[in-house]
């Protein structure tokens, strides 16, 4: 058998130097790591702070909209028919834009939307008349306790008559569920 011949120093000092070299690099590898796991559970700790953080603010709220819930129960009214709804709502416009000495020149009913929490009738309406009256009118219909809603607006002057503006407005109304679908939810 051969014997393996020994080790020179610079030969040893090369594989000291390997293996020094080698730890380093390895602790620069696990270091790395372990900041990025760092960083990570501190970006997890944020945004469970900032959870708690709303869920508080949340629950130091609970009263006021128990309060709010409990006043939607009472006054939003319920939709019985879509078609008394459109109905009563294209009325109570008509008649309160005349109220205004507003004229109406074109209505449009629309389809209702049905949500999970409410019921939506709408209607567009194309008026005639000062811009002061037709603004003091959408004023005095979207009330809170109309549960009235304008969802688009288009205001343009009228070519005929200068002191008058011409508006299409889409009106809708929010109804509460009837009492029978809402006890199914």
């Amino acid at each position: 058998m051969q014997e393996v011949p020994s080790m020179k120093a610079s030969e040893r000092r090369l594989i000291m130097i390997l293996v020094v070299l080698a730890a380093v690099c390895a602790g620069v590898v696990l270091t790395q790591r372990l900041l990025r796991l760092q960083h990570g559970i501190e970006r997890r700790e944020q945004t469970l702070e900032l959870r708690q953080m709303e869920a508080q603010a949340l629950l130091a709220e609970t009263d006021l909209w128990q309060q709010r819930l409990e006043w939607l129960q009472v006054t939003q009214p319920p939709m019985t028919s879509e078609n008394d709804a459109s109905q009563e709502l294209l009325e109570g416009l008509l008649t309160s834009a005349a109220s205004q000495g507003l004229v109406v020149q074109k209505k449009q009913l629309h389809e209702p939307v049905s949500e999970k929490f409410y019921r939506e009738v709408g209607v567009t309406l194309t008026v005639k008349g000062g811009l002061p009256s037709v603004f003091r009118w959408m004023h005095q219909i979207l009330s809170p306790e109309s549960f009235c809603v304008v969802t688009e607006l288009k205001v343009v002057p009228d070519g005929a008559d200068p002191a008058s503006v011409i508006a299409i407005i889409h009106f809708s109304r929010l109804h509460a569920l009837a009492i029978a679908e809402s006890s199914k939810l």
